[in-house]
């Protein structure tokens, strides 16, 4: 009997461990890679142009995974869209006015917001147009290295 038992519990421990160890897998298993896209100005300029209007209506998660490596590292997802969410910008609509090739691969994207010009970084990485957070936006890149309530303040939401 005490065998029986004890096979038991070997087949459930056993189960168990299963099925932990599948919902690791999928919780834990990156994004298949996104085919590659043009590497065009016209690609870039229909790239930035989607990742303003996400931002703009609240569209956050395609916006961090638009992110580059360097960025990701810089602020979690889960972190990024918490924050975002829970101290919601209106920045306005931005209209892309065009892209200038900087240097090694870097790209700027024009853009304008309630009249305000501004620029964003971006580059190739791993045959996708990515955006760079920490040459577009160095304060950002100070700001989410602090505590929520810092940034909050810092942004104006509390």
């Amino acid at each position: 009997m005490a065998t029986a038992h004890l096979r038991s519990r070997v087949r459930w421990s056993l189960a168990v461990l299963v099925v932990v160890m599948l919902a690791l897998s999928l919780t834990s298993r990156p994004a298949p890679a996104p085919a590659s896209e043009p590497a065009t100005v016209g690609e870039l300029l229909r790239v930035a142009t989607q990742f303003n209007h996400e931002y703009q209506v609240g569209d956050l998660r395609p916006v961090w995974e638009r992110f580059d490596a360097a960025s990701r590292a810089i602020i979690p997802e889960s972190r990024y869209l918490r924050w975002h969410g829970e101290c919601r910008a209106a920045p306005g609509a931005a209209t892309t006015l065009g892209a200038t090739r900087a240097s090694r691969g870097w790209w700027i994207v024009a853009y304008s917001i309630g009249g305000v010009r501004l620029g964003d970084y971006w580059h190739r990485e791993h045959g996708q147009w990515r955006f760079s957070l920490r040459r577009s936006n160095p304060l950002a890149t100070t700001l989410y290295a602090s505590s929520f309530a810092q940034y909050a303040h810092a942004t104006g939401c509390r």
